[in-house]
């Protein structure tokens, strides 16, 4: 079943390209520019039309999408039939887009040497309003609704179905609106679109049919999504050479935000059933891709975890503040560095007494919130376009690595936990000509300095909790004064480590390699 999740994957895209806001178009002008979309993204649409009066009537609409043979996957295809569609002519310039309440959508997903999955879902929406405008080379799509509610109601795979016993799923969202923009202008599609609905919501529940006592289920919501997205798709022939469509200008970038989220579960196994939520206040995903470089950043705001029951001993909760992650690369084969960044946040992170007792019950160490954040930034120099299989299969070969790099930068290093802290910052430029002074990796060379503080405090409430030995401390202790010098404030240390351009490791200027 690897197809399951990309069957309502292609699902909610068919949807989506259906989802459309003001000029001049007939309805066949706005059937052709969303046939052409769809085919653009790699679908073979097949469908039938008429008309009456001035409406387009369009009947057996199927989407079909081949999936090629890779490496340890079959070859297979994606179908998708929707519902007969109506494009009224609103006598104003503007086409309205009118689908069934409820709607059926058919999926099937194949793969060679296996039965299909084979899916129907069930669209209903509550005062849907889908209005295309502008004029043939750039349309406008305008949609609302009350609420819209997409239900898995019918199952098979392996040869038989399922029943909703056995799995289920809804999603649910409103109220929400939003527009989307297509326009065709030097050989390139231009798309950009904006969304928002006030709650989103969802429920999946199963069972495993050889073991009916073994259950789960999960539902939650969330509240305040937007999104917002544009893309350039360059027109080609062959949409599946990624390499092709990147270097003929693709481009593309959004961003997606919530107010707020919660999530339950409950998973029941053997008699025992584990139950727990978790909750957060906001996020923000956002994430850029072209021929050239992709960038990715994520931040979430007061997450909290819950969980009992099950073989969990106790009810055990967690909380954090802050979690981010960000990822910057180039991705063409160049002549000359280029910039990259990666950074992690995990703020702010407390757990309940109930864990804490379990290591430090007399209450030793302070349990003050403990964060773990770097931020790197630096310079690398691609030898291989990532999009170029030939390339990479030839590096592999060569056992060569597909970049150099060339230059990194420790902007900021947070590591803070039970009353001690480390924090730091350097960076190194690294030799492409030496690659033996360390171990076959270009030679560094430069400097990082690190201020710790508390650390002996730390193992002095370890040596009382009984979890360090005395002996164990000692060599913690050495170890310290060997690679560090006194700060200037009681119980803090400081060690900058430097690497000379003669191969050499010095901590605090005493030589150590």
């Amino acid at each position: 079943m690897r197809y399951f999740t990309k069957g309502f994957g292609t699902a909610a895209t068919a949807l989506a390209l259906a989802l459309p806001a003001h000029a001049d178009v007939t309805p066949s002008q706005v059937w052709d520019d969303l046939a052409e979309l769809l085919e653009g993204v790699g679908y073979e649409v097949s469908v039938t039309e008429s008309k009456s009066g001035g409406n387009l009537l369009l009947g057996d609409l199927t989407l079909r999408m081949a999936i090629p043979e890779s490496e340890g996957q079959a070859a297979g295809d994606v179908t998708v039939g929707l519902a007969d569609l109506t494009l009224e002519d609103l006598g104003d310039g503007t086409v309205g887009l009118r689908f069934p309440s409820p709607m059926p959508i058919e999926v099937r997903v194949t793969e060679e040497g296996t039965d299909p999955v084979e899916m129907t879902l069930e669209l209903t929406q509550d005062a849907l309003s889908l209005i295309a405008s502008g004029d043939p080379d750039a349309l406008n799509y305008a949609y609302s609704a009350d609420a819209t509610q997409l239900d898995l109601v019918r199952l098979v795979a392996e040869g038989e179905e399922l029943s909703r016993d056995v799995f289920s799923a809804s999603l649910g969202t409103g109220p929400l609106s939003g527009s989307s923009e297509v326009a065709t202008q030097d050989g390139k599609r231009r798309y950009s679109h904006s969304y928002q609905t006030g709650e989103l919501r969802y429920d999946l529940s199963g069972s495993d049919p050889e073991q009916p006592d073994a259950t789960a289920q999960v539902s939650g919501r969330l509240t305040g999504l937007t999104s917002k997205g544009e893309s350039v798709i360059p027109e080609i022939t062959d949409q599946s050479d990624a390499a092709a469509i990147m270097s003929a200008g693709f481009e593309g970038s959004g961003a997606f935000t919530f107010e707020t989220g919660q999530t339950s579960f409950a998973f029941t196994e053997d008699g025992n059933t584990t139950t727990g939520s978790s909750s957060s206040q906001g996020g923000r995903l956002e994430g850029a891709l072209d021929g050239t470089r992709m960038s990715y950043a994520l931040s979430l705001d007061t997450l909290t975890y819950e969980a009992e029951g099950g073989e969990l001993p106790f009810p055990v909760s967690a909380a954090i503040e802050k979690v981010g992650l960000n990822l910057s690369l180039p991705l063409a084969e160049a002549e000359a560095p280029q910039d990259m960044a990666l950074g992690m946040t995990l703020g702010g992170l407390t757990l309940s007494d109930a864990i804490w007792g379990i290591f430090d019950p007399g209450a030793t160490l302070p349990r003050d919130p403990a964060t773990v954040a770097f931020d790197i930034t630096g310079k690398v120099t691609p030898l291989v376009s990532i999009f170029d299989p030939a390339g990479l299969t030839k590096l592999e070969e060569e056992e060569t690595p597909p970049a150099e790099l060339n230059a990194l930068t420790l902007n900021s290093l947070t590591v803070s936990a039970a009353g001690a802290e480390i924090t730091g910052q350097g960076d190194f430029a690294f030799n492409q000509d030496d690659t033996e002074s360390f171990g076959g990796m270009p030679a560094p060379e430069g400097e990082v300095t690190f201020n710790i503080s508390g650390a002996n405090g730390l193992i002095d409430k370890l040596i009382a909790m009984g979890l360090l030995s005395q002996q164990d401390a000692m060599g913690a202790r050495m170890m310290l004064g060997m690679f560090t010098v006194p700060g200037s404030a009681p119980d803090t240390q400081v060690s900058t480590i430097e690497v000379n351009d003669q191969g050499q490791i010095l901590a605090n200027g005493q030589r150590i390699k």
